[in-house]
């Protein structure tokens, strides 16, 4: 028994300064401290062979070209609209009407007002003491036809293979808008369709500039209700201030060759915003 005790003592004291000679280690891992790089390489040991592998992360120009990249089919519509620019501008140089106040006829009164991006034309004179603003359409034939004349006009065109039928010799019609203003007073406005020979008032109103926008001013009859004599009066009245016959094809073709420049101009905007 004594035995056993001594033994056990002694297996004791031999571990008590083993303990005490262990350093204290710092278990803070360095993975806390050391900066964490943008592109790291993980090693992986697998029995003899080292085996690498590189992770980056994206940077911020990647990810902008990835988003700039456009759909496939964009690129399809910007070579349509491109096909369509050329076709648009061949068609505008098979016209022969020049945009030139000199093709004008000798007795055109007025100053043309043509503003880019515009539908319409403006033209401008003055005679003895009225302000005469005239607003130019180009005349849209789709009114001219009344039910079964879309269908005859198919017809025409089957009988002639197909090819778009021709406005009538000499029928190149225009509309306006003929505003006639003096210093006091009321405004006249005329509704009127131009052709190479007749003029037809299709409207007449008297504009009050005294009368609120709230009430609903009386303007007239219709102007096809008036007495026959006082409807060529009026004729008469506008072709004296230069709405005549005589105008109706340079406007004609200045209207067409108008349309078909702003027609190019609007692809080539659709273009850029497609592209951009």
């Amino acid at each position: 028994m004594a035995t056993l005790s001594r033994m056990m003592n002694k297996a004791a004291s031999s571990v008590i300064p083993l303990a005490t000679r262990t350093p204290c280690r710092n278990y803070t891992s360095s993975i806390f401290t050391t900066p964490l790089k943008t592109s790291t390489a993980i090693k992986t040991v697998t029995g003899n062979s080292n085996l690498f592998r590189t992770t980056s992360i994206p940077t911020h120009r990647q990810f902008s070209a990835l988003a700039k990249k456009k759909p496939d089919f964009d690129d399809t519509l910007l070579r349509v609209i491109d096909s369509e620019i050329v076709d648009a501008e061949e068609e505008a140089g098979d016209f022969e009407v020049t945009l030139i106040v000199g093709e004008a006829p000798s007795e055109f009164p007025f100053k043309i007002v043509d503003n880019d991006g515009a539908e319409t034309i403006t033209l401008t004179r003055n005679y003895q003491g009225e302000e005469i603003k005239v607003t130019v359409f180009k005349h849209d034939l789709s009114g001219d036809y009344e039910e079964g004349d879309e269908e005859d006009q198919d017809d025409q065109e089957a009988n002639q293979g197909g090819e778009e039928v021709e406005e009538e010799a000499g029928s190149q019609p225009v509309d306006m808008v003929v505003t006639v203003t003096k210093k006091t007073g009321p405004t006249l406005e005329f509704d009127v369709m131009v052709e190479a020979d007749e003029i037809t008032i299709n409207n007449l109103a008297v504009k009050n500039p005294n009368v609120s926008d709230e009430d609903i001013a009386y303007e007239g009859p219709e102007f096809s209700s008036l007495d026959a004599e006082l409807q060529e009066a009026f004729h008469t009245y506008l072709e004296v201030r230069g709405i005549k016959p005589s105008i109706a094809n340079f406007l004609h073709d200045y209207m067409v060759k108008k349309e078909h420049k702003e027609y190019t101009a609007w692809l080539k905007n659709l273009k850029n915003f497609i592209a951009n």
